[in-house]
């Protein structure tokens, strides 16, 4: 079983001690809250990497620094990784740059996914906007949260001015209407959608432009994914994982305590792949640590790669063993992973 992960940073130690002290500081903003230039090379000395893991056989295959790294799709034999700190989307050959997708209405990006038509998916997380884009840069679909209801926690609406370029600008996290954190695409006329603030699963009919809640009552829910029978999702703070059937109605849960769930995707062995952070608003501490877990449908862990507090997970797929096979030709070792641990 062979593994994708992205590292969107290599010093979330960092991260969570800016974040502590800003709410000792009685600071109610984000690590990414609006910023001149010295901000933007802090972001950039954070790194960020994917990393290609045999699972099985407790390996780490290879890896490509890439800054930011975010969100994942892979598809004959290309990867689609999105940048949350650089606002782009690398498609990637092998170690090569194949292009790069970006656009003005990019920012903070968290999910790309491939759509039926060959285009992009893109969740634009700081803007409140769900995205589809062409391979050229060219938006074909745009949904803007507040434009249908949505509003900030101080009651406010938020605008959308498609003049401005919002890559140039950092929001805090609770100044967004929504903060979306993933989107997948079903077939031409839907879309599925995790809303951060508001705590839910959403579907909404590109056609009709309305939106509906599918699920309610989540804890800044994660990672719609995929599976076998139906369709899986991360209630990140709510410390399990929802099994949802083909029709996107709960039918059963797994329960995980982790601080920080930040994403679940499905194995071919049958089992879940579950990637936890420790908590953004925690103090550095000895023993505190970011960790991949495979765990069974009853929650019991099976097999766990511990990374440390420094490197932050977001998101992982599975890829063949083909596929591996020539990502650790073209890419080689390049990151130091001397505190990672197999258990």
């Amino acid at each position: 079983m062979y593994i994708l992960v992205s590292v969107p940073n290599e010093a979330f130690h960092r991260v969570m001690g800016m974040r502590a002290l800003q709410r000792q500081l009685g600071i109610d903003a984000s690590v990414n809250r609006d910023s001149a230039e010295l901000f933007r090379m802090v972001e950039a000395s954070a790194g960020g990497r994917l990393v290609l893991l045999d699972w099985s056989k407790g390996a780490i295959l290879a890896d490509l620094p890439l800054s930011g790294a975010s969100g994942l799709a892979v598809n004959e034999g290309f990867i689609f990784a999105s940048s949350w700190t650089g606002h782009r989307i690398h498609v990637l050959r092998g170690r090569e740059t194949d292009s790069t997708v970006s656009h003005p209405w990019f920012n903070h990006l968290h999910s790309v996914e491939l759509t039926t038509r060959n285009t992009l998916l893109v969740a634009s997380a700081g803007n409140d906007s769900l995205l589809e884009i062409a391979l050229d840069g060219t938006v074909l679909w745009h949904w803007f949260g507040p434009d249908h209801g949505y509003k900030a926690s101080d009651g406010n609406t938020r605008s959308f001015d498609p003049n401005i370029d919002y890559r140039e600008l950092r929001r805090s996290t609770s100044d967004r209407a929504i903060h979306f954190t993933c989107a997948l695409p079903l077939g031409k006329e839907k879309v599925m959608a995790t809303l951060f603030h508001q705590g839910e699963l959403i579907l909404i009919d590109r056609i009709r432009e309305e939106a509906s809640v599918v699920v309610g009552g989540l804890s800044r829910p994660h990672g719609i994914h995929e599976r076998p029978g139906g369709f899986l999702i991360s209630d990140t703070l709510g410390h399990r994982v929802l099994l949802l059937d083909e029709a996107a109605q709960v039918c059963s849960e797994i329960p995980f305590g982790a601080q920080w769930l930040q994403d679940t995707i499905p194995s071919s062995a049958g089992t879940y792949l579950v990637l936890e952070n420790v908590h953004i608003d925690q103090l550095p501490e000895e023993g505190l640590s970011n960790r991949i877990v495979e765990i069974d449908s009853a929650g019991r862990a099976l097999r766990q790669l511990t990374v440390g507090p420094s490197y932050r997970l977001f998101t992982a797929r599975e890829v063949d063993a083909e596929f591996a096979a020539w990502l650790t030709q073209e890419w080689g070792r390049n990151g130091d992973f001397e505190k990672w641990a197999w258990d």
